[in-house]
């Protein structure tokens, strides 16, 4: 009878164990995103969703993780089970939107978006997608409305101001982009894209301390983000430290090869500059 009871507690117990330890799994995954320390949030859904297979946010949250790490297909593999699991669910249909955004996938964007918008038309993920679309697609002063819009929701959404930071620098209204990625910073203050894009504003305005001071606040945060070491390999090439800039640019390549084409021109001219 003792050794059925032993069985019986090894077999139950754990079940019991983790079903009250779920949420707190998925939580833990939530602040590591909120904290933009990715690669460990995806690694903390992970196991939520070991623990919970059928669980549509599970896969929407990781989806997101995968989506900032540029996992794209990871990303859209995941958002499709989560909508399949919960089609109302409208963040997954955002996740996916942003995602085909991001590869160009520009008509499979505005359907996604379109949707995840009629679900919930005051989400400001959503809006900040389909600002960017409309951004691209030319309609700038429409593009400017939804962003502020954005704002206004929730001011205190980083990426809003980010967003609308590129939109001032495409348009060459520098100074009002780098004052949106001021505010951006306050609200988030450990996230590497708002470091990346102002290091590469502060870059184009040939102020290459300041870039470079960006990019290495970003790698501080994320040791491994490739696009940091890349930018800022680019910056040292500028100002002529080219054993500096070959170290960067190589360090970002072998993280994130697909970035090779992007940078390899730089990478040959901080090599031709450094053998004269």
């Amino acid at each position: 009878m003792k050794n059925y009871i032993n069985i019986f507690l090894l077999i139950v117990f754990p079940v019991l164990l983790l079903s009250q330890t779920s949420e707190e799994i998925y939580n833990s995954g939530q602040e590591l995103i909120k904290s933009a320390k990715y690669n460990d949030a995806e690694k903390i859904l992970t196991d939520y969703i070991a623990l919970c297979p059928d669980s549509s946010k599970g896969y929407c949250d990781r989806g997101t993780t995968r989506l900032m790490l540029k996992k794209f297909e990871d990303a859209i593999n995941d958002f499709n089970k989560a909508i399949i699991l919960d089609s109302l669910n409208y963040r997954a249909f955002s996740g996916r939107g942003t995602t085909f955004l991001l590869t160009n996938n520009d008509s499979l964007a505005k359907a996604d978006i379109a949707k995840a918008l009629e679900l919930n038309p005051k989400d400001v993920i959503t809006l900040s997608s389909y600002a960017t679309l409309q951004f691209r697609d030319g309609y700038v002063k429409d593009a400017f409305k939804s962003i502020s819009e954005c704002i206004n929701i929730n001011p205190e959404y980083a990426e809003s101001y980010r967003t609308r930071a590129t939109f001032f620098y495409f348009i060459g209204d520098t100074t009002a982009a780098l004052i949106d990625l001021n505010i951006a910073i306050v609200y988030a203050p450990n996230d590497v894209n708002m470091y990346n894009t102002r290091g590469a504003i502060y870059r184009e305005m040939q102020r290459y301390s300041d870039a470079i001071a960006d990019f290495n606040k970003a790698l501080e945060i994320q040791p491994d983000n490739a696009e940091a070491y890349c930018r800022r390999g680019v910056s040292n090439l500028y100002i002529g430290n080219y054993d500096n800039a070959i170290e960067d640019i190589e360090k970002g390549i072998s993280i994130e090869p697909s970035l090779e084409p992007l940078v390899k021109k730089y990478l040959d001219e901080a090599k031709e500059k450094k053998g004269k």
